[in-house]
């Protein structure tokens, strides 16, 4: 289309700010900047398109718009500085409505839209012609309202790339959206003021009329409203019974000097209510004159821009204090915290920081969703005022990271006190969407000047204790020791090796076969992820694995498996390899949000048949997440793929769970083959899943076999399938073609030891 290129591209993914108080800061240098245009009494159009360039700024990669409401109901864009003319005829006169874009759906519910695609996004569905033509994705609108006039039009943030906006997005887009309805409302009042002397009682804004003299004759309601001033008790006055005396003589004869060289003022002024009050107001006066030229009178107009200090007091709050909790953030805390330390080098004594992080509250967000998981944060961060005296602070890190600052603290053991209280507090059950939750907290604590004479050393002490305290159990307590420091440094590092490894190509897959139990011929195999590590060589799984669900590497790694896997099963198919099941482990958190579609598509484009793919989800799955676990399920199931349970036996699901979850294949824990046939105990456990998986119509797989009499017993009842060192290691690639050609059997050392933790 003509016009592919006229808008900017977007490239790469949006990413988080990496410190919050940046971009706040930032917002608030773009109120003042607009206001002072604002003040200074700017064209309206010009002032939006700087509106529209700042915002710019605050989002790489968008463009930015303001469409308005014209007098036939329909939106016209008013200013976009960075969109071709030959697009903005494209969205010149479009109806608000239900399905009207973003904007128009914005200004048509009232409410804020954010469209991730357009493609997709049925509110864009009668404006594809438009998408197309320009590849349009993300669109962000925000509705334009004033004060008693109402919805004006829409303030919209657009991308070639298909996003949802993060936190920070939807306050720049509230922001911007308050400022644009600021510019397009005092663009009205003036033209309504000169356009329509009915509308004088009507105005929101104060008006004064001033004779030649000074002397008061005319005034508003909203005069009245807003200086506290009768009109009788303003007609007759000069407007110095305003007067605050914030203002210096200097100021006033550049006022007057201004005034009668260009016959109008315009700027902030702070004067004073009747009621003693002082206020800033954005004034603007005209000198009105004759057909002859001479002076008349002149006309004040003014607001009050109380909420607009206000605003900027709640930018300055925003900028240092968390929304979701109320308390003050990393920002704040870090400034207090080196305050305290500055103040204690002066006058001696001690300080300690506590470092929280609750445990397990992934299992939350994973669960019962965002949601729960904010109200969860929000009651923690409530017990936590209530375990704290009014000198110490308390503040939210970001996630579920909150630290506090016991200052004083005369003695060490007055701050472990303080988490002994913390810890006594969270042993209470949190109520979550009609549900009771025990979440507990670990804590770490650093002293000052024992551990650091610095707040940012003291801060990562208190961290490094922190994860000791998690190491260790969880629900628990550390005080900073030295060796910490060098835990959790290499613990950094690997986090930052991980997230570089899938870049770097450095994980490969092996694959161990499976074997059917009645006459031991291979007829699946499993794939097993391994880090190739440039320095440490090959990696098992169990030691970056819960560092990458940690980090929230899971799903690109986990999606990186099952389309590694797939490709190379297809591969196998076109060669000749045969009928084979593949099965590929996911964690819990992979299959939330749109799993099953994500899978179809990548069973598409690979060409693996969905009905030879099974996924291996772990028992403790079902134990944590419930019924919502099942709905994603039960999607997946419907693609075609195959459910296996792994790790059975260790999470103790219920009958009535297996029933309802559509599981094709139980895998019993290695940790029960282990023991067998030699523990009694033991053995009768397997041969009841056995039967328990017979009976639910399930097909029951033995992984860790590695002895003949393990195997033995295993066939003997009934086992279908049977994987292990007892017949083959997992193998590279290049490995596995020629063991299903042989038609797999015992290898000649079939009794050796292994510990098999890596199968």
């Amino acid at each position: 289309m003509e016009h592919r290129n006229e808008l900017p591209r977007i490239g790469g993914p949006l990413t988080a700010w990496p410190d919050p108080s940046g971009p706040l800061e930032k917002l608030l240098d773009l109120q003042h900047e607009v206001l002072e245009r604002v003040a200074a009494h700017e064209d309206p159009l010009q002032t939006l398109e700087a509106l529209c360039r700042l915002t710019e700024k605050l989002l790489p990669d968008s463009v930015a718009s303001v469409m308005v409401l014209d007098d036939t109901g329909r939106l016209k864009v008013c200013a976009a500085p960075s969109i071709p003319p030959g697009v903005v005829r494209l969205l010149d006169g479009l109806r608000p409505g239900p399905r009207a874009g973003s904007c128009g759906t914005a200004v048509h519910r009232g409410e804020p839209v954010f469209v991730e695609d357009a493609r997709s996004d049925l509110r864009w569905a009668p404006l594809r012609h438009i998408v197309r033509a320009v590849h349009l994705r993300a669109c962000w609108s925000m509705p334009i309202r004033a004060r008693d006039v109402g919805i004006l039009g829409s303030f919209a943030l657009t991308s070639f790339t298909a996003r949802a906006p993060s936190p920070f997005h939807r306050r720049l887009l509230g922001i911007a959206a308050d400022l644009a309805g600021i510019v397009l409302r005092r663009q009205r009042l003036e033209q309504r003021l000169l356009l329509a002397s009915t509308a004088f009682e009507h105005m929101d804004e104060g008006v004064m009329i001033t004779d030649a003299r000074q002397r008061i004759v005319e005034v508003n309601q909203a005069f009245t409203r807003i200086t506290g001033y009768e009109a009788n008790e303003a007609i007759g006055q000069t407007p110095r019974i305003l007067r605050s005396g914030h203002h210096s003589p200097a100021f006033y004869r550049a006022f007057w000097e201004e005034l009668e060289r260009t016959g109008q003022w315009r700027g902030e002024v702070w004067n004073r209510r009747k009621n003693g009050e002082i206020y800033p107001q954005l004034l603007s006066v005209k000198a009105v004159h004759d057909e002859h030229g001479e002076l008349t009178h002149y006309v004040a107009i003014f607001s009050d821009a109380s909420h607009i200090k206000s605003s900027e007091k709640r930018l300055w709050e925003l900028a240092h204090h968390d929304e979701l909790t109320g308390l003050p953030n990393r920002v704040f805390f870090r400034e207090s915290l080196d305050r305290a330390v500055e103040r204690t080098k002066r006058r001696g004594g001690r300080l300690a920081v506590l470092f929280l992080d609750l445990d397990r509250f992934k299992n939350v967000n994973d669960s019962l969703g965002h949601h729960a998981g904010d109200s969860l944060l929000k009651q923690a961060a409530e017990r936590l005022r209530r375990c704290l005296r009014s000198a110490d602070l308390v503040a939210r890190l970001g996630g579920d990271e909150f630290v506090v600052l016991v200052d004083p603290c005369h003695e060490a053991e007055a701050a472990e006190g303080v988490a002994r209280k913390i810890l006594e507090a969270f042993r209470l059950p949190f109520e979550l969407e009609g549900q009771c939750f025990v979440t507990t907290t670990s804590i770490g604590i650093s002293h000052y000047p024992d551990h650091g004479t610095d707040g940012a050393t003291l801060l990562q002490h208190a961290d490094a204790a922190m994860y000791e305290a998690k190491k260790h159990g969880r629900n628990r307590a550390e005080s900073y020791q030295p060796r910490m420091t060098a835990t959790v440094c290499t613990r950094i590092a690997m986090e930052a090796e991980l997230r570089q490894a899938l870049e770097r190509g450095q994980f490969v897959l092996h694959y161990q076969p499976i074997y059917d139990a009645r006459n031991l011929r291979p007829v699946g195999m499993e794939a097993l992820v391994r880090w190739q590590h440039p320095s440490r060589g090959l990696i098992p799984p169990a030691a970056f694995i819960p560092l990458a669900e940690e980090i929230g590497l899971i799903h690109e790694l986990g999606y990186w498996v099952t389309e590694t896997a797939c490709r190379q099963g297809a591969a196998w198919r076109a060669a000749g390899l045969g009928d084979f099941v593949l099965c590929v482990n996911v964690s819990p958190s992979q299959i939330q949000g749109g799993c099953a579609g994500k899978l179809q598509s990548l069973l598409e484009h690979t060409g693996f048949p969905a009905a030879r793919l099974e996924l291996e989800i772990t028992e403790s799955l079902i134990m944590e997440h419930g019924s919502a676990a099942g709905g994603d399920l039960r999607a997946i199931r419907e693609t075609g793929v195959r459910l296996a349970m792994d790790d059975f036996g260790t999470g103790f699901s219920s009958m009535a769970q297996l029933k309802n979850l559509p599981i094709d294949t139980l895998k019993i824990d290695r940790s029960f083959i282990r023991d067998l046939p030699e523990n009694p105990s033991v053995a009768a456990i397997v041969e009841a899943i056995v039967a328990l998986g017979h009976a639910l119509q399930l097909t029951v797989t033995a992984e860790g076999v590695e002895h003949a009499e393990q195997e033995d017993f295993l066939r003997r009842h009934g086992c279908d399938f049977l994987q292990g060192y007892r017949f083959a290691r997992p193998q590279p690639p290049e490995a596995i073609a020629p063991l299903f050609a042989a038609g797999g059997g015992h290898p000649a050392t079939a009794d050796r030891a292994a510990d098999g933790s890596d199968d």
